[in-house]
């Protein structure tokens, strides 16, 4: 979930700052941002071509080798004559998968499209705009506007759950597809509901609500959040953990682990920990290291979290020492833009609503779940995909939420004008 609604194309030509290694060298980078992406802006506008140059590298290696950025530098070398590098970074866009600009449009590359490396990256893009689909429907919900964000599995019932930020409830869908609330509307204090999590063990489910315009929450409410405990069984709610009003804050995303711990990210910044036993909201990753994060996925030894930013890619969170860094992967991933993060094995699938287009995609990791070695796209450019959010494993099969809604609405939480829900549709991926 992001933190101020919006699932746009983030990654097109927008300039984040960021960093690595310790939480505290990190913590920079968020109060930095704002300069420095200025600067960056005016340097490349006025056609300043060394201090662009100097500034666009920058923000590659802190951005993560952000995809957008890897354009901006060969528009760049293309429009100051240095063809070789111009290739070069045009060649490593097109390894990207992520066509979010057509150089073939762009006056700035006249001068390079006679090279035949040119024409090899433009025969790559195309290839990359085509549908790619290894997914087939298990259920469209009928309910067209609930705006779903997240889904579950509960392996006692044999049932999914899928949570509504547009109407404030928690679905249950059976296997037989038949559609009922687990949690219905207008429970007192429920905004819009984000993510879920099942812990079959103790019986409970978990999931995060935020005041926000896409749930048209009332305006005294907004930037109020909270995690909450339901009886799986039930459906009765068991504890609520409500941040302090100090601050906008928006509960978004979280991952369970073995051992009934909760890690939930808020959109704003800051990760928080509930951990079994324990039982209260405690801060895990203080505001100022992460901008956005995302749904977080817990390494096999379950020493390591891995927390994926919005705007920049994956931290790997050493849950001992809180010492984060990213995660190394190959020069041709970009990996901002995350939404859904999961771990299987050793591999991640990561669904990815913040590119253009959007996309499902699975990481092959290193036997410590420590690197990303390949990749390859799952679900990209075909009709229906619309803004994917979230998914789950269950009987070996990986479901995950398409055609979500979020795209319908506006920044204010209003229906986009001329636009209709349509029926968000639950996918399975073998």
């Amino acid at each position: 979930m992001r933190a101020r609604g919006s699932y746009g194309l983030v990654l097109v030509f927008i300039l984040a700052w960021t960093a690595w290694t310790t939480s505290t060298d990190e913590t920079s980078w968020v109060e930095r941002y704002p300069k420095e992406a200025a600067a960056a802006k005016q340097a490349c506008d006025a056609n300043q071509f060394d201090s662009c140059r100097e500034h666009l590298t920058l923000l590659l290696d802190l951005l993560n080798g952000r995809v957008d950025i890897v354009y901006r530098l060969a528009k760049l070398e293309a429009s100051s004559g240095n063809s070789t590098a111009a290739v070069e970074w045009l060649s490593r866009f097109s390894r990207m998968g992520v066509p979010l600009a057509d150089p073939e449009k762009d006056p700035s590359f006249a001068g390079i499209r006679s090279n035949p490396e040119y024409a090899a990256a433009i025969s790559r893009l195309k290839a990359a705009r085509q549908p790619v689909s290894a997914s087939r429907v298990f259920l469209a919900i009928p309910e067209k506007d609930i705006v779903a964000e997240d889904i579950a599995y509960d392996p006692a019932d044999n049932r999914f759950l899928v949570s509504s930020v547009r109407h404030h409830k928690i679905l249950a869908v059976s296997q037989d597809g038949k559609v009922s609330d687990f949690l219905a509307e207008g429970a007192a204090d429920i905004w819009g509901v984000q993510s879920l999590g099942v812990d079959s063990r103790r019986g409970y489910l978990w999931a995060t609500t935020t005041a926000m315009p896409e749930a048209a929450s009332l305006p005294a409410d907004r930037g109020r959040s909270a995690v909450l405990k339901y009886s799986l069984k039930t459906g009765v709610l068991i504890k609520r953990y409500d941040l302090p009003r100090d601050a906008e804050h928006a509960l978004g995303d979280m991952t369970l682990s073995p051992g009934g711990d909760v890690f939930v990210s808020d959109g704003h910044g800051p990760v928080y920990w509930i951990e079994q036993g324990a039982d209260d909201l405690r801060v895990l990753v203080p505001s100022g290291v992460f901008r956005s994060p995302q749904t977080p996925a817990l390494s096999a030894d379950g020493r390591t979290l891995l927390i994926p930013d919005y705007s920049r890619g994956i931290s790997l969170v050493d849950l001992m020492t809180r010492q984060t860094r990213l995660m190394p992967h190959p020069k041709d991933l970009t990996l901002a833009g995350i939404d859904g993060l999961y771990r299987i094995g050793h591999r991640l699938i990561g669904i990815q609503n913040g590119t253009s287009p959007a996309r499902v995609i699975r990481m092959n990791l290193n036997d410590s779940d420590s690197e990303i070695v390949s990749w390859e796209t799952l679900e990209a450019n075909w009709d229906g995909l619309g803004v994917p959010t979230h998914g789950v494993m269950a009987g070996g099969h990986f479901y995950f939420i398409a055609n979500s809604g979020w795209d319908r609405l506006a920044d204010d939480g209003s229906l986009k004008p001329g636009v209709v829900f349509e029926s968000p549709v639950i996918r399975e991926l073998k």
